[in-house]
């Protein structure tokens, strides 16, 4: 599993291979990208990357996570300047009535087009951490660029996210967006981004702490799949990741089904299950009180949900806890009893109530050698696109594309 280059990097940086190993010269603008390795394309990424070191006045540096419910952009690494925002594109419905609509817009992003969803068709430029309305997506990271550089004077560059197990289509559909967004761009794995931006370089003198880009699986539970990565120091290969398509939507989808049994005459959206999985999740024996407020006829109705909710969720877990036994299995036998002392659950999914200590019961109960699971906290969100910051700012400038 191992690369001979990056497999052993000092405490206080890390080899990092840019995702287009093509290693373009600067009269190249080609988004051609292999899967090669080429030992030219490495990055150094400092334990604190210098403030000034790329972001200078013309230049604005910025790491990009693309998701599914959410997207986040970083330019800084100051608490405060990571930019989360709904990935939602929304368009104005045909005869909209003036005045309707903020400053007549014909399109509105993220917030702006949750507030106004009455009026507008809502599409979701990305599933499952790819792109899937290719125009939606171009037009949702056009936005995210003028957030980042709203008078449109300098030249931005982007690290983006990419799932790990991304196919050539979906790579090629990101280069696109990119492409269009940005004036340049490298496309790095979002598990490995994860661990980056998870990894606190203050601590890594201390003997006790366990570095997570040095040796850890992560469990990246989102909206469409669950994604697991061995994460040791290197970019993953598709021989350290695994990805199971039960998630966040499966769960909505058992919880929807557990209500429609229980109370036949509950008319419910997808969108009010989705709030009320996500105000009452968790895992483990049955808990009441979990009473949810629903319109019947107009009025308003309370119902319990506590059965249904771990229906749903014991579900989900289960299911991680099957894949989690594969994951462990493809670590090689060296590397393997330090890695479950490091498995991190990340995602939306990781707000689940009593998720890891549950996982970490049912993998001991198994006979795994003292695991520990631990899960990313609040700012789970932001750890791709701190990643995809740091990474950039250590960037060589060979391993740019442009459009």
């Amino acid at each position: 599993m191992s690369d001979p280059q990056l497999s052993n990097p000092p405490s206080s940086s890390i080899e990092l291979e840019a995702s287009n190993p093509s290693s373009p010269d600067t009269n190249n603008t080609s988004n051609t990208t292999t899967n090669t390795p080429k030992s030219e394309n490495v990055a150094s990424i400092p334990a604190q990357p210098p403030s000034s070191a790329i972001n200078q006045n013309s230049i604005v540096t910025v790491g990009l996570d693309l998701g599914t419910n959410s997207s986040c952009a970083s330019t800084s690494l100051e608490n405060g300047s990571h930019l989360v925002i709904p990935s939602i594109v929304g368009y104005a419905e045909e005869g909209i009535l003036s005045g309707i609509l903020p400053d007549e817009a014909s399109k509105l992003y993220g917030e702006d087009a949750l507030r106004n969803e009455l009026h507008l068709r809502m599409e979701r430029p990305i599933q499952d951490g790819v792109v899937h309305d290719l125009d939606a997506a171009t037009e949702f990271a056009q936005y995210i660029r003028k957030k980042v550089d709203p008078r449109g004077d300098k030249e931005v560059r982007a690290v983006i996210g990419i799932p790990a197990k991304a196919s050539e289509s979906a790579r090629l559909n990101l280069e696109k967006v990119a492409g269009t967004a940005f004036d340049k761009f490298i496309l790095i794995p979002e598990p490995f981004l994860a661990a980056l931006g998870y990894r606190d370089e203050t601590r890594l003198s201390d003997p006790d702490y366990m570095d997570p880009v040095k040796n850890s699986l992560f469990i990246d539970i989102g909206a469409g799949t669950t994604d697991f990565c061995i994460i040791q120091g290197y970019f993953p290969t598709a021989e350290d990741q695994l990805s199971i398509s039960f998630a966040g939507d499966k769960v909505d989808q058992i919880l929807a089904d557990e209500m429609k049994q229980a109370y036949s005459d509950v008319k419910i959206s997808i969108g009010m299950i989705r709030k009320f999985k996500e105000q009452y999740s968790y895992i483990g024996e049955t808990e009441y009180g979990k009473r949810v407020q629903v319109p019947i006829g107009g009025k308003p109705k309370k119902f319990e949900i506590g059965k249904q909710i771990s229906v749903a969720c014991n579900r989900l877990l289960e299911e991680i806890f099957n894949a989690t036994q594969e994951a462990i299995s493809m670590a090689s036998a060296e590397s393997v009893f330090e890695m479950l002392q490091n498995i991190i659950i990340t995602g939306g999914g990781s707000r689940i109530k009593n998720i890891a200590p549950e996982l970490q019961r049912l993998l001991l109960e198994d006979g795994y050698a003292s695991p520990k699971v631990s899960t990313a906290g609040d700012n789970y969100k932001e750890f791709v696109a701190i990643g995809a910051y740091k990474a950039a700012k250590g960037a060589k400038d060979n391993q740019w594309l442009s459009r």
